[in-house]
């Protein structure tokens, strides 16, 4: 057997050297012409994909002619299509031969492509058409167009340049820019390519009147804030197209699109139309989780995006799982005193029993939020907590003062499924328990808590990518009994070390979690995508809650690791991972956790 796929793998080897063909249809009706095609030359891989992207003699192998003059017809009009994408790849001097035995059944085509050597970009040229005023400043280098001279002169790079050349010009007062002339020079005996710009600047502008169209409930003035130029400021094309992303990022338009009107005024000013067209304000929102440790779970929510028209946004949630009843209501009003801050309001209403203990809340802040940079914000609240807690048979009440701070970061690419970039999150507030008895301490505590995610693609194709957690919390003031049980930190559970229970890593009174009051966790986990909808995932998490304000790294730190399957849909990864402890207790660990629901772990 061993032999005969040898023999097997020789012969095709043969078959590919002789140009035997490698695209072919041996399956045409009656009255059409098969053909097989080979496409010969020492084309490295990209380029041969390249070539056989563009050629139709290739890509409609399957759909053959009917004759053998429309045959010819075909591969006749592959030749300069080929030749453009040799060019674009600084192949100036290709040749491209062409053959057909039509004597042959199927009828045999080759393509065979010499490309010669890759001509190099000598010089650039940047000149003003005649009656154009030469620029005050200095052109643009050809580096800075994104030409190298000595390199490749690939055609797609010098239309690219000629785009960003325009660019240069609308980004410093001249909307109407425009190439009047491209000369590219080929010098086939220096094999060498020049390129010249004849550029017409057009009349210089200032930014005039924005006519704004397409609004239903969205007020005028929340849009005018978000124009990101004074009238009378130069204009710039860049400026435009901040003010598309930054409408666009309000989540009220689904279409928007600035642009300049047709001429400049005799004041210099020229008129700005901004074309918008409204989203849908409201969503509804459903979904369901399951974990063998909490059971099964249900979430909705509704939303409305512009509530009194200023882009106002209410969110009303409810989630139910197998320990927890809650419901969430959340007000956020931007542009407080300041166009990059909001200011919002929360109201939680819970109840939660797991084996740690039975909590009934209401909780409220109000705070103020602040936009530091792309994808970076910060928040500051005074919040109100009342709370009524049992554990170990023992009930107290709880009124909890605290002024809360919050820091994230986000540069990762995706909400649901990121490959790239990473996740920070920082929280710190103090606490006063107006309600709780401070015998013999300080009716005060202070809780810390950051996170941080990182996410690396290990292939060009980001099918494959590792990524990292790690989390670290803090509470200092107070011994661990006077801290409310259900502040406490926690580790085990979906969201935190698979494996083991939800809460049950950390310190335990019987088999009963007491919460801790540091907290470490770490995971890292191998994603791979196998096919376009399906993902598998190895992980290991570890970690534990500690007894005191600081990490114990002498009390014990439980593993655990597993497997996982992710369907990916238009919404994101639906998820299921299977989770085994690597410490696992006597009489208090199960073999594994399932756990199920929408989005990656983290």
């Amino acid at each position: 057997m061993h032999s005969v796929i040898h023999g097997f793998k020789l012969l095709l080897l043969v078959l590919l050297l002789t140009g035997v063909p490698v695209f072919s249809n041996s399956h045409a009706q009656e009255g059409e012409t098969a053909y097989t095609v080979t496409m010969n030359g020492a084309l490295d891989e990209d380029l041969q994909k390249l070539l056989e992207q563009v050629s139709d003699t290739v890509n409609l192998k399957d759909r053959p002619p009917a004759s053998l003059g429309l045959l010819k017809r075909r591969v006749e009009k592959d030749v300069p299509v080929l030749d453009r994408a040799l060019r674009s790849r600084g192949y100036y001097g290709a040749e491209i031969k062409t053959e057909m035995d039509a004597s042959a059944d199927p009828v045999r085509v080759a393509l065979s492509i010499d490309t010669g050597p890759a001509y190099l970009l000598k010089g650039v040229d940047i000149s003003p058409a005649e009656g154009s005023p030469v620029p005050d400043e200095p052109l643009p280098s050809p580096a800075r167009l994104g030409l190298e001279l000595n390199a490749p002169a690939r055609s797609s790079a010098i239309l690219e340049a000629n785009r960003q050349l325009l660019r240069w010009f609308m980004n410093r007062g001249f909307p109407f820019a425009r190439t009047e002339r491209q000369e590219v020079v080929i010098d086939h005996e220096d094999e060498s390519v020049t390129v010249h710009y004849v550029v017409d600047q057009g009349p210089f502008a200032r930014f005039g009147p924005v006519g704004i169209s397409g609004l239903q409930s969205v007020d005028e003035g929340f849009v005018r804030n978000r124009i990101p130029w004074k009238k009378g400021e130069i204009y710039r094309a860049e400026s435009l197209e901040k003010a598309e992303e930054v409408l666009l990022a309000t989540g009220l338009f689904g279409f928007v699109d600035a642009g300049p009107g047709e001429k400049v005024g005799a004041d210099g000013l020229i008129p700005v139309e901004l074309e918008l067209k409204e989203r849908k304000h409201r969503t509804i929102k459903a979904g369901a989780s399951y974990m063998t440790d909490e059971g099964p779970g249900v979430t909705a929510s509704w939303e409305h995006r512009n509530f009194f028209g200023k882009g106002e946004r209410l969110h009303v949630q409810t989630d139910l799982t197998g320990i927890a009843y809650a419901g969430e209501m959340e007000f956020r009003k931007p542009d407080f005193l300041r166009m990059d801050q909001s200011l919002f309001y929360d109201l939680r209403l819970a109840e939660d029993h797991p084996d740690a203990f039975t909590s009934r809340s209401a909780s409220s802040e109000l705070g103020v939020e602040r936009e530091l940079g792309e994808g970076m914000n910060a928040s500051l609240a005074l919040g109100f907590r009342h709370s009524r807690i049992e554990q170990f048979g023992t009930e107290e009440t709880h009124g909890l003062l605290s002024l809360p701070g919050r820091f994230h970061w986000d540069t990762s690419n995706d909400l649901l499924d990121p490959v790239t970039g990473g996740r920070l999150s920082l929280e710190a507030a103090p606490f006063y328990d107006f309600l709780g008895d401070d015998a013999g301490g300080t009716p005060g505590f202070f809780k810390g808590y950051a996170q941080y995610t990182h996410y690396f693609p290990l292939l060009d194709n980001r099918k494959a990518v590792f990524a990292g957690r790690i989390a670290l919390g803090g509470l200092w003031g107070e011994e661990r009994d006077n801290v409310p049980a259900d502040l406490r930190f926690y580790a085990g559970g979906g969201g935190s070390i698979r494996g083991y229970a939800y809460q049950s890593v950390g310190p335990l009174r019987g088999d009963e979690p007491l919460g801790g009051r540091s907290l470490m966790e770490i995971s890292g986990e191998l994603r791979f995508k196998v096919t376009e909808s399906i993902g598998l995932v190895a992980f290991l998490d570890g970690g534990s809650a500690f007894t005191e304000s600081v990490p114990d790294f002498e009390e014990d730190i439980l593993w655990g690791a597993g497997l996982g399957v992710r369907y990916f849909t238009r919404i994101g990864p639906l998820r299921m991972d299977v989770g085994f402890p690597l410490d696992r207790r006597e009489d208090l660990d199960d073999a594994f956790q399932v756990y199920i629901s929408i989005g990656q772990a983290f």
